[in-house]
């Protein structure tokens, strides 16, 4: 177990070492960015290329560019990383309810009548936790809400994209 952990802290430096050197095209720039040495950062990065047997990056010429190899890593490497931060988030909201912050999206008919009661309640409930509330139409909340920007969206339809979780909170009978 602890050489797994071990393991997996250095993939996880691997990982952030190689989208520095994807991002500035550099070596010597993604070092500093990072705060560590050239030739630190040049080894783990060969000893990342050597575990996964392929060139990440074409060191020819002034600018470092990513290989065909290391543009299909790249896209994992920042998916993983991703899944990473937001199994981080999920840990602490389920583990500390008593401070953070709480991301919500509204459809513009919902604040006028259900914002003001809800965030009220809220904050008697949760007081050390940060509520930040906009207010924006049911596409964009979809987009953000898979992008994690944000916790949770309230609108009126079901959402078209399968990556949104959806639960409704009630059903309103409109009558002439």
């Amino acid at each position: 177990l602890g050489l797994l952990i071990e393991g997996s802290l250095m993939l996880l430096r691997h990982l952030n070492y190689f989208l520095a050197v994807a991002q500035y095209q550099s070596f010597t720039r993604a070092a500093r960015a990072l705060h560590v040495s050239q030739p630190a950062l040049s080894q783990q990065v060969r000893q990342l290329e050597e575990h996964l047997g392929a060139q990440l990056f074409d060191r020819t010429g002034r600018l470092v560019r990513l290989t065909d190899a290391g543009e299909v890593y790249l896209r994992y490497a920042r998916q993983a990383l991703q899944d990473l931060e937001e199994g981080r988030r999920a840990l602490h909201d389920v583990s500390d309810l008593s401070r953070g912050s709480l991301r919500v999206a509204v459809a513009p008919t919902f604040t006028s009548y259900l914002i003001g009661p809800l965030v009220e309640a809220f904050y008697r409930r949760y007081p050390n936790v940060r509520l930040v509330v906009q207010e924006m139409l049911q596409e964009r909340v979809e987009t953000q809400l898979v992008e994690d920007e944000l916790d949770i969206g309230i609108a009126f339809e079901k959402p078209t994209s399968a990556a949104v979780e959806f639960q409704p909170l009630l059903v309103e009978t409109l009558a002439l």
